[in-house]
């Protein structure tokens, strides 16, 4: 038998459904302490963000019990704010510790950093003693969070869920589309599996194997999606482990190749699956399954599906689930298998882009493990899907039947491509039939479809990322490459142009498909010093343009800008006091291209290093780019 673990209600976050499988384990079957409550700041940032999730979290049964990471924590600066400081010392360690920055689009001051702490504190007490410094907006622990699928139960054979949701009704009319890309947020896909191989997202604007970060996204071989739990381009599962398909089980569902002549048919026979590993052995980690939220949202993914849940009501994951919204991307979660009352996180929240689905038996009841309240149901017991290459099993769960709902959006979208997150949403919930426990009911393909066409195509208006862009270039120097993104109002695919109007600015294509990627680049050598402005535009087949601005500063000046309290450039060398946190950014441009070199070796990318100055000494920092130019650092901790 095939067992899943889960989070339930009163117990530990690595518990089995069903007790005669479950093993004990010394230290998740510990006692839980009882954390403290964050310190709540006062302040604009602080209460914007407070009030967001506060507004998102539904109201929910007793609070469950939670995993957090003991490494670090996870701290989000206010506008301009440098990092918190922590204590100096004179002996051993690297003599500057870089904190990683793990959110996207947001401020490009205003960072949420991953600060390590030391080894034995408590993560919840260190996150509140964050809150308290000045210049942090919140601080949270890393919350662990898990697959949400149930003990397997091989009765049945077929996929009886298709027949359910009247998918083959739908099937007439389309099969889905290569264009139409969901990310599965989970523990990896087995991008080797005949059934899911064709139905692999494709990053066309990086090269497979070179170890290149080509289209200047943060993420080297990013070709199928990316691995967040080892850091790197392969999003495959664990290389061991019997726990380790479960991503791979909900990507069939959703779109496993149909008519192959191999295996099972997903929801979609056709369809791009971005495959992100952010769930390892131990569980996901809330910052890893946030920049996997980022990651979707940035490359154009139009459904996120989160088989996944429990761990904590985290900020962090709420506002990357927002951010999402904003490009138009729905968020399809699964309850839970607690038999809880409400829906555990994050399909708890109450945002517009969100979707939370309870599990139902081919007699169109709740499942008995299922939680309760979720919005809409769909076939979750004894669904037969993808595992290892060449294998398909039966599981059970909510994370079988989110895929689902997550395959119909994508089944939607690819038959009205320009339709917002709104339309296909509203069409998905009004698709219910009555199922008892369940807001409005088990998804109908079919009754999904006829919703959408009764309410037309969106609006083609056009979104870009970033409103304007500087470049500061010295002479003889190649500013840095700078990306934006551009995308549909709601989300829908538009095709558009985009021209500059300045012979200075350098595009790297002229045309695209919403959502997209896009370099801009500034050829120095034709501008004398000075500010220059010009902008660029993008126009869409049908609709409004909208404009992104472009400065060009030309002239001497130092290499790098700092941000932080007890940070200073004097004389061309950066001075810190020890234990001071600073923000150092390259003064040539924000792009992912620029790379760190920090004593002891430490690589770090970006526009921006943030950094605890820690270890008394004179030090050197090194700043490349893509475009070959180095400069060299000198740092005195003081």
């Amino acid at each position: 038998m095939h067992d899943e673990k889960i989070i339930a209600p009163a117990s530990d976050p690595l518990r089995y459904i069903d007790a005669r499988f479950e093993p004990r384990d010394p230290i998740f079957d510990a006692e839980e302490p009882v954390l403290p409550r964050l310190r709540r700041r006062k302040g604009r940032a602080l209460a914007a963000a407070v009030a967001f999730v506060a507004t998102a979290l539904g109201c929910g049964g007793p609070a469950r019990p939670t995993v957090q990471a003991t490494d670090s924590i996870l701290v989000q600066l206010e506008a301009g704010a440098a990092p918190p400081a922590r204590s100096g010392r004179d002996d051993v360690g690297p003599p500057i510790v870089a904190l990683t920055s793990v959110a996207s689009d947001g401020p490009e001051d205003a960072p949420l950093l991953r600060v390590p702490i030391e080894e034995g504190s408590d993560p919840a007490a260190a996150a509140e003693d964050a809150a308290a410094t000045p210049g942090v907006a919140f601080a949270e622990p890393v919350y662990m969070y898990q697959t949400n699928r149930a003990p397997n139960d091989p009765r049945y054979k077929d996929l009886w869920g298709m027949a359910k949701i009247n998918a083959p009704d739908v099937w007439a009319h389309t099969t889905g589309d290569r264009g139409t890309i969901v990310a599965v947020v989970d523990d990896g896909v087995a991008t080797t599996h005949a059934d899911i191989k064709p139905n692999l997202w494709r990053n066309d604007d990086e090269s497979e194997g070179n170890g290149e970060d080509d289209d200047l996204d943060g993420y080297i071989d990013d070709v199928n999606g990316y691995d967040f739990v080892d850091d790197d381009g392969d999003p495959s599962p664990a290389a061991s482990g019997d726990e380790r398909w479960h991503g791979t089980h909900v990507s069939g569902t959703i779109g496993a190749a149909g008519d192959n002549k191999v295996g099972v048919a997903g929801v979609n026979w056709k369809v791009s699956l971005m495959a992100l590993r952010a769930i390892g052995p131990q569980g996901g980690r809330s910052d890893d399954l946030a920049k996997a939220i980022d990651f979707a949202a940035d490359h154009g993914a139009r459904v996120i599906n989160a088989s996944w849940g429990g761990g904590g009501n985290s900020k962090v994951i709420a506002t990357a689930i927002g951010r999402a919204a904003k490009k138009g991307v729905l968020f399809v979660a699964a309850a839970g298998n607690d038999s809880a009352a409400s829906p555990n996180f994050p399909a708890n929240l109450k945002l517009d882009n969100l979707i939370s689905v309870g599990a139902t038996t081919p007699n169109d009841v709740l499942a008995s493990f299922s939680d309760r309240g979720a919005m809409v149901a769909a076939p979750g017991v004894g669904i037969l899907s993808t595992t290892a290459p060449g294998q398909y099993e039966r599981y059970d769960g909510t994370s079988m039947a989110t895929p689902h709902v997550a395959g119909l959006a994508a089944l939607l979208w690819s038959a009205h491509p320009n339709a917002s997150l709104e339309q296909v949403r509203k069409a998905i919930l009004a698709s219910g039939v009555k199922v008892a426990g369940v807001e409005q009911g088990r998804v109908d393909a079919a009754r999904a479809m006829a919703a959408l066409e009764d309410g037309g195509d969106g609006d083609a208006v056009l979104k870009v990322s970033r409103q304007a862009l500087t470049f500061k270039a010295r002479p003889g120097r190649v500013p840095r490459a700078q990306t934006i993104s551009v995308s549909a109002q709601g989300g829908g695919a538009r095709k558009f142009t985009a021209q500059a109007d300045e012979k200075w600015i350098v595009l790297a294509k002229t045309s695209g498909q919403t959502p997209a990627r896009f370099a801009i680049r500034i050829d120095a050598a034709k501008l004398p010093a000075g500010t220059h402005q010009a902008r660029v535009t993008f126009t869409p087949d049908k609709g409004a343009s909208v404009a992104v601005q472009v400065a060009a500063v030309m002239g001497d000046g130092p290499a790098v800008a700092v941000t932080g309290a007890g940070c200073e450039l004097r004389e061309g060398k950066l001075y810190v006091k020890s234990g001071a946190g600073c923000a150092v950014r390259a003064v040539d441009g924000e792009a992912a291209g620029v790379r760190w070199e920090l004593p002891g070796g430490t690589h770090v990318s970006g526009g921006q290093m943030y950094g605890q100055f820690v270890r008394r000494g004179q030090f050197e920092v090194k700043l490349s780019s893509d475009e070959g130019a180095t400069d060299t650092l000198p740092v005195v901790i003081e």
